[in-house]
């Protein structure tokens, strides 16, 4: 639709997105840690939301449920899409 979501997220060239400048400043923090007994888990997942239904880009396009994901709020982990992959980075 050119309205610059796939710039905003990605970016173009030396224009960096959310996306790189997101995961730069993650991996820099964690090289940055001088305390040797905090470790780092780092987890990514994957998700679009198409038509008002929220996806998860890590599975399949046929094994999706036809319905999305559902987003959820809890006080121990806040907002957070129920059910999707998690990857270890």
């Amino acid at each position: 639709t050119g309205a610059g979501k796939s710039y905003s997220m990605v970016g173009y060239g030396a224009n960096k997105g959310i996306v790189p400048i997101s995961c730069e400043e993650i991996f820099k923090r964690v090289n940055n840690n001088t305390d040797s007994a905090k470790r780092y888990e780092i987890q990514v997942s994957m998700v679009e939301i198409y038509n008002e239904t929220v996806q998860d880009l890590f599975i399949p396009f046929d094994q999706r449920p036809k319905n999305g994901f559902q987003i959820r709020e809890s006080k121990s982990l806040g907002i957070y899409v129920d059910g999707i992959v998690k990857n270890v980075v």
